[in-house]
């Protein structure tokens, strides 16, 4: 179980170190920073620690600043999630990826990272999208391509369907084979779907599919946080701090969090 409230500011200031720098470079008080869209809410003993530690009050509202507006930070959001996903379907299925077919579900940044870092594994992709654009680039790029109306109709096997939430709503995973995990931010991408218990944690029966339960991508409550989700947090609170003093552009965020 992870304790958020034992972390001291040294401790927090290593995992978060661009966007408490930001912050520190204007003022020292408490500031309160909004954000909206897909991206889920932290847990409150975490919220709690930026408040109390960091200085920062990290809070999800319906008006707030839609990160995903950000070019720059949609480029490192689908970087770190695709390798985020990818990593948690491999520990919670163990499925090795080389050698499998994967089909991405989705047209947007993310879409695009998975499918490359698949293919970089060695799998084979295909990519399922009604968007024209995607087909395009996706076909140029040598991917094959589906309509998403042909998912449930496959001639040939397909190991693991990544469902992105891009360009895309909730899909009828009950009628798909083999393992699918939903990628999506908030979950909304399987939200409602029935599951029954299976053998492993973390994965649940829908119809012949088998759902792969995702990790956030920000810290989760009564869990232990990962690089990355620190990672995203990160890149989240110093894209609102840049924007709150209208200091922020997509190059100036950029420049910040480039590694």
């Amino acid at each position: 179980m992870s304790s958020f409230r034992s972390f001291t500011p040294d401790r927090i200031d290593a995992l978060l170190p661009v966007s408490l720098r930001l912050h520190r470079e204007w003022r020292s008080a408490l500031e309160t920073l909004s954000y909206g869209g897909a991206l889920p809410p932290l847990p409150p003993p975490l919220r709690e620690t930026l408040r109390d530690v960091g200085g920062v009050d990290l809070v999800r509202e319906p008006d707030g600043v839609d990160p995903f507006a950000s070019g720059a930070f949609g480029i490192l959001y689908s970087r770190l999630r695709a390798e985020q996903v990818l990593r948690a379907v491999s520990a919670r299925t163990n499925l090795t990826l080389a050698g499998t077919t994967v089909a991405v579900v989705g047209d947007g940044l993310l879409s695009e990272a998975l499918a490359t870092s698949l293919r970089t594994l060695g799998a084979a992709v295909i990519r399922a999208t009604d968007a024209p654009v995607t087909a395009l680039a996706a076909r140029l790029d040598g991917f094959r391509v589906q309509p998403l109306k042909e998912l449930s109709a496959r001639d040939t096997p397909v190991h693991l369907t990544v469902l992105t939430g891009e360009g895309h709503g909730i899909l009828p995973v009950d009628t798909l084979e083999g393992l699918v995990a939903d990628a999506s931010p908030d979950g909304a991408a399987t939200a409602g779907i029935g599951t029954s218990p299976s053998s492993r944690p973390f994965v649940g029966r829908a119809g012949a599919a088998s759902l792969v339960e995702m990790p956030a991508p920000l810290p989760e409550a009564d869990a232990t946080p990962s690089s990355t989700q620190w990672r995203i947090l990160d890149a989240l609170i110093a894209l609102l701090v840049l924007d709150r003093h209208d200091a922020g552009d997509d190059d100036r965020f950029a420049r910040e969090v480039t590694p």
